[in-house]
């Protein structure tokens, strides 16, 4: 997915985010061309929420996880 689609998804859902998930759309939001490549243990660092919140957040956002 390219990023306006990303973004679109992110805005889509916010209003649903946890205080975890509104840490990661943020992160996302501020640095995406890094966040694109990073696997979701090294997201949730950035963002500073565990692997599994940033799965979860995949799952919210209506992916089947996060690859």
């Amino acid at each position: 997915m390219d990023k306006s689609g990303l973004i679109s998804r992110i805005q889509k859902y916010s209003s649903t985010f946890s205080k975890g998930h509104q840490r990661i759309a943020q992160y996302i939001t501020t640095h995406y061309d890094k966040a694109a490549f990073m696997t979701a243990e090294k997201l949730g660092e950035m963002a500073g929420v565990s692997e599994s919140t940033v799965v979860r957040f995949a799952v919210v956002l209506g992916y089947e996880g996060y690859p």
